[in-house]
């Protein structure tokens, strides 16, 4: 088949004595039927009817209907498609339970894939037989009668195993009624995973999303304290710290050494887009990689604008464990935030670079001298500054983030109070 300049497609085959049966489909989804002669033999013909869906370029666009679309992939996992329903699919991949293991130590570290169209989504790795997720994705509606296909992995050393697949039809979802599902997966003696499935309407959920996340707020984030860790030391305690993940932004918390029971009482702040936000409860060691003692993801969305939750999260991954935070959706509108001196912060930055050569000055005269027992501390003392570093890099991303907004704000209202040229002509 070859693709033509006016988005029609033509389909050729051999026919008989080696002569050519050409067929044209004037746009995608136009089905062509030709009836083909068997090679090698005298007799038999096969009838078969072709359509293609789509053409996909190399520059990422797409044809189909008729329409040349572009196909850059959406951060939040949307179809590289234009929708065809006009809804979109939310699925809340919750949690599993009797999941099966071919491992032969007898452990379990699960993770679900998920394929709708074209599109293909992943959770987290869980360390349990009974996982808690709560990850949420978003697919644009295909229609057609596309299945969710769900496989559920794992995670090994030597290659991940399947443990188990299911396919979910998601005719007759109606909007505003979100099914609640256990679904039993196929090909293993046991487990059954929980999902959550709704459809919006692309235009209402864009308008929602838009007045939660407008671009001109921030996440306010307060790690206080957990309790009950589990031990990652031999001598039966950790030396526990936060590891929060927010998009591309990294930050963490100061390392409270030998306790289960650790308060850190740390404020983060991060540009409100509606990005996941994760703790990962590490256990620091100087010298060996950290391991990890719980996971969890903080649920903001949701909350109305500078009100305060407080909340005590179980940790994921491990027996026990929880964390105690609290989070706000900062909203300038309603709240003005304090300003950074831009003087007293590029002092204060000034001061932390030099504090960080003057430590891994201290660092390596230690490695010299071959005081290996000595270097924990000042490795510490240098991961706080780097922290220090890193808080106020994105406290300057915040609050340049929130004065282009208002900038753009300010320029549409001038374009908006300003009269047209048209118009003024028209009315002379």
């Amino acid at each position: 088949m070859r693709y033509n300049t006016d988005d029609s497609t033509t389909f050729w085959a051999i026919g008989p004595d080696s002569s050519v049966i050409a067929r044209h489909s004037e746009f995608c989804g136009k089905a062509v039927e030709m009836v083909l002669p068997f090679e090698g033999v005298n007799i038999g013909e096969l009838a078969v009817k072709l359509v293609i869906k789509e053409w996909q370029f190399s520059d990422g666009s797409l044809s189909f209907n008729n329409l040349r679309v572009s196909s850059q992939s959406s951060l939040n996992g949307s179809s590289n498609f234009l929708p065809r329903t006009g809804r979109r699919i939310i699925v809340t991949v919750v949690e599993g339970k009797d999941l099966i293991t071919k491992d032969k130590s007898g452990k379990c570290n699960p993770y679900v894939k998920l394929e709708y169209g074209k599109v293909l989504q992943k959770t987290k790795t869980a360390h349990s037989f009974n996982p808690v997720w709560n990850q949420r994705f978003e697919f644009d509606e295909i229609g057609d009668g596309e299945y969710l296909k769900i496989k559920c992995y794992s995670e090994e050393v030597f290659g991940d195993d399947s443990i188990g697949s299911a396919h979910i039809s998601l005719e007759g979802l109606v909007e505003g009624s979100p099914r609640d599902v256990w679904i039993p997966l196929e090909k293993v003696n046991s487990g059954e995973l929980r999902i959550q499935i709704e459809a919006v309407r692309i235009d209402d959920y864009e308008g929602s999303r838009g007045s939660s996340y407008s671009g001109n707020g921030w996440i306010e984030l307060v790690l206080i304290e957990a309790r009950d860790l589990v031990a990652a030391d031999l001598r039966g305690t950790s030396d526990p710290y936060v590891r929060v993940q927010y998009g591309n932004l990294k930050r963490r918390t100061k390392v409270m050494y030998k306790t289960l029971n650790p308060k850190w009482h740390q404020t983060l702040e991060f540009p409100d887009n509606g990005n996941p936000l994760e703790l990962h409860v590490k256990d620091h060691n100087a010298v060996l990689p950290t391991s990890s003692i719980g996971d969890c993801v903080v649920e903001y969305q949701r909350l109305p604008p500078n009100q305060m939750a407080d909340k005590w999260i179980p940790l994921q991954g491990v027996k026990r464990g929880e964390i105690h935070i609290q989070v706000t959706r900062k909203v300038p509108e309603l709240e003005k935030k304090p300003s950074v001196d831009p003087d007293t912060s590029l002092t204060k930055a000034h001061q932390i670079s030099s504090q960080m050569k003057q430590m891994m000055i201290k660092l390596q005269s230690l490695i010299d001298d071959g005081i290996l027992e000595g270097i924990s501390t000042p490795l510490s003392e240098l991961e706080a500054l780097q922290d220090m570093q890193e808080e106020y890099m994105v406290q300057l991303e915040t609050e340049q983030m929130l004065l282009l907004n208002k900038i753009k704000e300010v320029g549409q209202e001038m374009l908006n109070s300003s009269p047209s040229p048209s118009r003024n002509s028209f009315g002379s």
